[in-house]
């Protein structure tokens, strides 16, 4: 019987072996070599340097910068003070860059994580404007303009002594002529196309909702009811809504409009009524100027 070896070849188990520590040896190097990555030998720098170096990179304009110094303050030092400025300070850097989305998403985590904090109103406050920066044309939907509202109504709600209040309340009175805006544009087109019960049906909405009631388009919307009524053989109804346009607009271009039509039977012509619209655009025009009269600082250093 014939015995089986482990080494049949003597001399060729020296270099057998040789090779195969070679090739451990690689494979050794090969580890520690993906081991040792840059992330890992990477030192966190501290709390302190990331804010300093985030708030310089806001005074600066940087705003990518600073969300991402903030961004690795607020991942790798969370129990710092510092993350809490930080926090506060990435909703204004994404204000800034315009990613609306983000600073809306940042603002409604710290009013969520710190409820009670002296500057959760300000991240209200930016919430509302982030949104307010998003609304489209009035021929569009306007869910933005409502997110908006509802932010700056509920500030003003929760925090009516705050150092934001009154602007949001501004905000606020922007976002109700927007909304009217929308509900004109419709009615405008109506009355155009000589569709005036749809027509009726829209201006009534902007007269009977009280939210409308300050907006810079309820005279016209009173008129054109007058004018559509008086179109459709409803003179009565056309000398109630003057009645109204009167005791609340007496001497405006809108009210002599209506008197002319109910006494004299004189239409307004085509560029008559759009030159009166356009008086109306502008006014509302006007009052969105206050867009950028405070679109929100970040706190400094000594405020948190």
């Amino acid at each position: 019987m014939r015995l089986f070896h482990a080494n049949p070849h003597p001399g060729s188990f020296p270099i057998a072996t040789a090779r195969l520590m070679v090739v451990l040896l690689l494979l050794a190097s090969g580890l520690t070599g993906c081991s040792t990555t840059p992330e890992a030998e990477e030192v966190s720098k501290p709390a302190e340097q990331l804010h300093a170096d985030g708030v310089e990179a806001l005074h600066n304009k940087q705003y990518k910068t600073a969300v991402d110094r903030f961004q690795e303050l607020d991942r790798k030092h969370p129990f710092s003070p510092l993350a809490v400025r930080a926090q506060v300070n990435l909703i204004y850097a994404h204000y800034k860059k315009e990613e609306y989305a983000d600073a809306i998403s940042m603002a409604e985590r710290f009013t969520r994580l710190h409820p009670k904090h002296p500057y959760v109103s300000y991240a209200y406050y930016m919430r509302g404007l982030s949104f307010y920066q998003q609304i489209s044309s009035a021929t569009q939907d306007q869910n933005n303009t409502r997110e908006a509202m509802t932010a700056f109504q509920e500030l003003v709600s929760r925090f009516p002594k705050s150092d934001y209040a009154w602007e949001a309340k501004q905000m606020v009175v922007l976002c109700k002529d927007r909304l009217a805006e929308q509900e004109m544009v419709v009615a405008r087109y109506y009355l155009d196309q000589e569709e005036y019960i749809a027509a009726i049906n829209r201006f009534s909405q902007v007269i009977s909702n009280p939210m409308y009631s300050t907006t810079p388009y309820l005279e016209e919307a009173l008129f054109s009811l007058v004018l559509a009524s008086k179109r459709l053989g409803l003179v009565e109804e056309a000398r109630n809504y003057a009645v109204i346009l009167g005791h609340n607009f007496p001497d405006q271009p809108f009210y002599r409009q209506a008197l002319a039509l109910l006494e004299r039977d004189q239409s307004p012509s085509r560029s008559e009524l759009a030159d009166l619209r356009q008086g109306v655009n502008q006014k509302s025009a006007l009052g969105r100027l206050f867009q950028g009269v405070a679109p929100g600082l970040a706190p400094t250093q000594k405020d948190l």
